[in-house]
């Protein structure tokens, strides 16, 4: 069986961490963005620009003009909101694939992936620890990047499964689950430890130690983005499920049931939910 280091280095496109993805994690981390820091990590990347463009004149933002370069794009929305939305397109084409051994098709991954990072965000800001707003963005949209280093061994296996994969699954058929996967990975791209504990402990969330919020709130958004997209926004079901879910939860079960209703209604357009106003 082959070890952790040795699937991540197998994995296509995971061989080499991805520098603009770093760079800008590094640049959200600053309260005091620079923009002399910030624009040149676009322009040197064609497929970045290429899709800040894209969106920006899009109906999400629906600015009175084109908008014609990054430049232009930054002077209307900012320097940190800019970041953040550079940061996950960024991450678009690592998560952006059909992973054949969990049965998850093109936009499978990602979506969740942004569902989970909106939620996360909205949740420690939800109980005023603003601070870990943007840690939680970045942990929830990396959550299950482990996927993607252990989806070729689980594909080998050729195993017909009923629903979702368990971690025993995985553990059993590669030697590691996807959160354990994940956190390696991370490690090895130097992503900072609070984002690589949150990612490690997702689906276990008191053992993160000082990082148990940050955990927290990814693995509450991680059960309501699995659960909410099936039902209606508003329904019984959704705020009955939420009750008994969530009793314990550290976080207010009216902002929980707020975010699952939000993410029933915004389904369809996950991107908007991701990089609205409310990030």
């Amino acid at each position: 069986m082959s070890s952790l280091q040795q699937l991540i280095e197998s994995a296509p496109g995971f061989s080499a961490r991805p520098d603009s993805v770093i760079s800008l994690l590094e640049i959200i981390e600053d309260p005091e963005v620079d923009v002399d820091k910030l624009l040149p990590i676009v322009d040197h990347d064609p497929g970045l620009t290429a899709g800040l463009l894209k969106l920006c004149n899009s109906s999400l933002y629906s600015f009175n003009r084109r908008i014609g370069s990054p430049r232009d794009a930054l002077v209307l929305i900012g320097n940190l909101t800019f970041a953040r939305l550079c940061f996950t397109l960024s991450l678009e084409p690592v998560l952006h694939n059909d992973l054949p051994g969990y049965d998850l098709g093109l936009d499978d991954l990602w979506k969740h992936s942004l569902t989970t990072a909106y939620g996360a965000a909205f949740l420690v800001k939800s109980i005023g620890r603003s601070d870990l707003r943007d840690r939680a963005f970045t942990a929830g949209l990396l959550h299950d990047v482990g996927k993607l280093v252990l989806d070729h061994g689980l594909a080998e296996e050729n195993v017909s499964t009923d629903g979702a994969i368990s971690m025993d699954f995985e553990r059993d058929c590669t030697g590691f689950d996807h959160a354990q996967a994940g956190a390696a990975l991370l490690e090895s791209w130097d992503v900072p430890d609070q984002v690589v504990a949150a990612v490690r402990w997702h689906h276990d969330p008191l053992q993160a130690g000082d990082h148990k919020s940050l955990a927290l709130a990814v693995a509450v958004t991680n059960e309501v983005g699995n659960f909410a997209v099936n039902l209606q926004s508003g329904s019984s079901a959704l705020e009955k499920w939420v009750q008994k879910t969530f009793e314990s939860s550290s976080f207010p079960l009216e902002k929980i049931n707020s975010l699952a209703s939000t993410i029933s209604t915004k389904n369809k357009n996950v991107l908007s939910l991701a990089l609205g106003p409310g990030l």
